[in-house]
């Protein structure tokens, strides 16, 4: 995957501040992929989202874990 330096930046951010807060607790610190993988989790669970130029309300996806 092809990510702009924005985005890397963005994300080193956020993994920082993760991490401190992780640290700070006693946990393991996350690699980027878990990082990306726990926002995706994040999102999957939001009413909707604003992605892409896209607004996308999420019906019914919180039905198909169970």
């Amino acid at each position: 995957m092809k990510l702009t330096s924005e985005t890397r930046e963005t994300l080193k951010h956020y993994k920082m501040l993760i991490n401190a807060y992780r640290r700070e607790f006693g946990l393991s610190p996350r690699n980027t992929t878990q990082i990306l993988d726990d926002i995706c989790a994040y999102l999957k669970y939001q009413d909707a989202v604003y992605i892409g130029g896209a607004f996308i309300q999420q019906a019914g996806i919180k039905k198909l874990d169970k």
